[in-house]
């Protein structure tokens, strides 16, 4: 049977598609699946669908995966033509291989005819991220069946840095794991790096608060780490913009999955964690000051790029007219 896979847990979704490989291949699964990125160009549907009906050749069944199935969103659409073939070839039989569509977000448009279709013919499995509590005991699990010891502060530290990223959680305890078995917070802090992402927000977050202070700190660690300024620059105004649009759309009386639907043309990456993020940070001020912040940090960019303002000077600047 044809599978729609989608998620926004990149971790689950790819062990819950090395479980249908093992369960429609078994353990020598490789030889008879084949992989296709829609995200990578020139991308051929066609292909896609030509080469899940021909037979395979070692075994009695094969796996088509199509990754990134952008089109199934509303950032990207199919033409007639490959709406046609799509449709022809769902509502046929074909027991002797399977077909995956594969999304690594939630946003699904639901609202195409073909992806109605598509969800009527295929089995639908939707992996969901971890909630805080669950990603903790995941974090404990690991650690406990590496054989790893760490002081409660540095476990508080460890989640904090792995920002609810189970793909990354794996990789941060197996480095760990290479290191030693003890660890406090200065081994944490040593091996394990800060979520950029994290750091935006809490950057944004201190802006939005006026909380100078905490903005300096933030910044003062970034350059640690050998931050560009206009880098940041970039990363921040991307915050803003999409906490913008959120706010406009909570004000028009927008659900979370509206507001994921519609942001998706523009902002693929965009997930409920996402939006729950952006709705906190709006909900402290209001779309004007947004703005009058994105227009501070316009005025820097262009400032750096002609030559007119020392770039981490001019950051620094940024920082406490943003808070007046």
């Amino acid at each position: 049977m044809n599978t729609l896979l989608y998620g926004n847990e990149s971790y689950l979704l790819n062990q819950a598609l090395n479980d249908l490989l093992n369960n429609r291949l078994g353990a020598d699964f490789a030889m008879n699946t084949v992989v296709y990125d829609a995200s990578v160009q020139p991308f051929s549907l066609q292909a896609a669908l030509d080469d899940a009906d021909t037979l395979p050749m070692f075994s009695d069944h094969k796996v088509v995966v199509i990754k990134n199935a952008v089109f199934l969103t509303k950032s990207k659409s199919l033409t007639k033509d490959e709406i046609d073939s799509l449709t022809r070839f769902l509502n046929q039989e074909r027991p002797e291989s399977t077909l995956v569509f594969m999304h690594d977000n939630d946003n699904i448009d639901t609202n195409k005819a073909y992806v109605k279709e598509l969800k009527k013919h295929a089995e639908v499995i939707r992996v969901k991220k971890l909630d805080t509590r669950n990603f903790r005991d995941e974090v404990q699990r690991l650690i406990k069946e590496k054989g790893l010891r760490m002081t409660r502060p540095a476990f508080e530290t460890l989640i904090f840095r792995l920002d609810e990223n189970l793909a990354n959680a794996h990789q941060e305890i197996e480095k760990l794991e290479i290191y030693g078995r003890h660890m406090d917070v200065e081994d944490i802090e040593a091996l394990v790096s800060r979520p950029l992402d994290n750091e935006v927000f809490h950057l944004v977050n201190a802006i939005m608060d006026k909380d100078m202070k905490r903005a300096f700190s933030i910044w003062t660690d970034m350059m640690v780490l050998n931050m560009e300024p206009l880098s940041f620059v970039g990363l921040i105004a991307s915050q803003l913009r999409l906490m913008y649009q959120v706010a406009l759309l909570n004000k028009e009386g927008y659900h979370r999955e509206e507001m994921i639907n519609l942001l998706s043309v523009s902002t693929p990456t965009i997930n409920v964690g996402r939006v729950n993020r952006m709705l906190a940070l709006s909900r402290k001020t209001n779309p004007d000051r947004i703005l009058e912040v994105l227009n501070h940090l316009a005025s820097l960019d262009q400032k750096s790029k002609m030559g007119l303002v020392d770039k981490r000077f001019g950051f620094e600047l940024f920082l406490i007219e943003a808070m007046i």
